[in-house]
């Protein structure tokens, strides 16, 4: 029997709630809640507002115009536009290639036929090309221009550094995406990555929102893609000056010893580098959406399907081995406890998670326990791996590979299954979001070849062709581009 057709019922499980915890933070429904309905409204003083959580804009005779720049900034101009409808009279979107392709079959990603919104598509595989620098162009000089009359909205999500590229003089956009690349495949988090984009931008870290400082108001929304929803750090801050940082730019390039390879005038203005000018009062700012939202949503799916869900974590970071080291300790813990090999007060001492949540969580595991069914940890963040092959794949899909072979020779581990995705539907430069990881994922890869390969594939990055070739890529978890983007999803199913 095909296995892609018969996988294990709880495998086919994970993936159903990886696509309804994506689907929950898509911009149509992050923006139909009730506190982010953008429709105009008179209030008892017949002017025209909108109120945004506490907060009222009174609009009467104003020109609202909007700018965005991300994966998930398409679905948010959509939800903007239909609200605004002819008030909204000018804007520029700078969205990743083939988005409007992808979803032109999806009314929640349509822009009105005959839309005031100028969409640009660029930087391919999250790389800033020629497109982009020309919408970050257009996108400042929009800002320039705005007047007290003026309400410019500003729509950001993971994935707008890539996409809002200007570089400060004399710095040249090659130069800039090179040495991007180079902190990432280094293993550079993306906290380091952006701080050293803001040191190098006109636009980041605040700046766009310092360009719009004659604006009746600036109003932005960002979905996050960062651990613990940095305003100053998503997509690089463009409207949020950087608020706290433990390293400089050129801090951090000595870190991945990288500082000499930068030309000698780059040098300079790195190390002379000013903090950005802070932007006006009118400048508010509203996380719309996040990876809270999506572990949510795991919660609900995964109690309909008769699991007992327990969210450890929302903030998982760090290279994937110190994560996969994590689980480990977690894993083997939680399976000795559940023997009755070690007692919980020893589990307390061994639980490698916020030790607060620990009560809560013991409940969860004892109440699995007594009613027999499965636990599902959930768990949300962004890991880095460090590149060493010349492989194609990312972060989850080797996340996914490694928990395999965990599982595969730790007998304690054999019937774990573990998801990795991303929820903006792309694992490194490669098709796919992530993977599964279980024990049967090395076990079929066995029939036909030797452990020698396995650890081939793992040697040269390779982790997205190990998929795609294993068992017709039933492992494989495969969305294409959600037009979101809150980090990566990792479930773990102890049954």
């Amino acid at each position: 029997m095909d296995l892609v057709k018969s996988l294990p019922l709880h495998l086919q499980n994970l993936k159903r709630i990886f696509f309804k915890s994506v689907e929950s933070v898509r911009p149509a429904n992050l923006f139909d809640r009730n506190k982010y309905a953008l429709q105009p409204k008179l209030d008892d003083n017949k002017r025209v507002v909108i109120r945004i959580q506490s907060k009222t804009f009174d609009i009467t005779r104003k020109r609202c115009h909007v700018v965005g720049f991300g994966k998930a900034v398409l679905g948010m101009a959509v939800q903007l536009e239909k609200s605004l409808d002819k008030r909204l009279v000018s804007g520029i979107l700078s969205i990743p290639i083939g988005t409007q392709e992808q979803f032109k079959e999806d009314p929640n990603m349509q822009l009105a036929s005959e839309s005031k919104i100028q969409v640009f598509e660029g930087a391919p595989n999250n790389q800033p090309d020629q497109v982009a620098l020309e919408a970050a162009k257009s996108i400042k000089e929009l800002a320039h221009r705005m007047g007290e009359n003026d309400i410019l909205f500003v729509l950001i999500s993971g994935g707008g550094s890539a996409l809002l590229p200007l570089p400060k003089a004399p710095i040249e956009l090659e130069q800039k995406q090179t040495l991007i690349k180079r902190l990432s495949l280094q293993g550079a988090s993306i906290d380091e990555m952006n701080i050293v984009r803001i040191a190098l931008s006109e636009v980041k870290g605040g700046r766009l929102a310092v360009a719009a400082k004659n604006a009746f108001a600036v109003i932005s929304f960002v979905i996050s893609d960062i651990v613990n929803d940095p305003v100053d750090l998503i997509a690089s801050g463009p409207t949020s000056p950087i608020r706290t940082r433990k390293f400089r730019a050129y801090e951090i390039l000595m870190k991945y010893h990288l500082w000499q390879d930068v030309p000698n005038e780059v040098q300079d203005l790195l190390q002379n580098e000013e903090n950005p000018e802070a932007p006006g009062l009118n400048n508010t700012i509203y996380i719309v959406g996040d990876n809270k939202v999506a572990t949510e949503k795991s919660v609900s799916e995964s109690v309909s399907l008769g699991y007992n869900p327990f969210i450890l974590s929302t903030s998982i970071q760090g290279s994937i081995e110190e994560v996969i080291a994590l689980y480990k300790l977690l894993l083997e813990s939680l399976r000795k406890y559940q023997k009755e090999e070690i007692t919980e007060d020893d589990f307390q001492e061994l639980f490698p998670f916020d030790c607060r949540i620990f009560k809560h969580f013991i409940k969860t595991v004892q109440m699995s326990m007594k009613a027999g069914k499965p636990l599902l940890l959930i768990l949300a963040g962004e890991p880095t791996v460090h590149v060493t092959g010349s492989g194609v794949g990312g972060r989850n899909q080797e996340l996914a590979m490694r928990m395999s072979l965990e599982f595969f020779t730790n007998p304690l581990l054999r019937d774990v299954c573990f998801l990795s995705a991303g929820t903006d539907g792309i694992d490194g430069p490669c098709p796919a979001a992530g993977a599964l990881g279980c024990s049967l994922v090395v076990e079929e890869f066995l029939k036909t070849k030797e452990m020698q390969a396995f650890e081939s594939y793992l040697g040269q990055n390779d982790s997205y062709n190990f998929y795609k070739d294993l068992c017709g890529g039933g492992f494989h978890v495969v969305t294409g581009h959600t037009g979101t983007n809150v980090m990566d999803l990792h479930f773990i199913l102890i049954p």
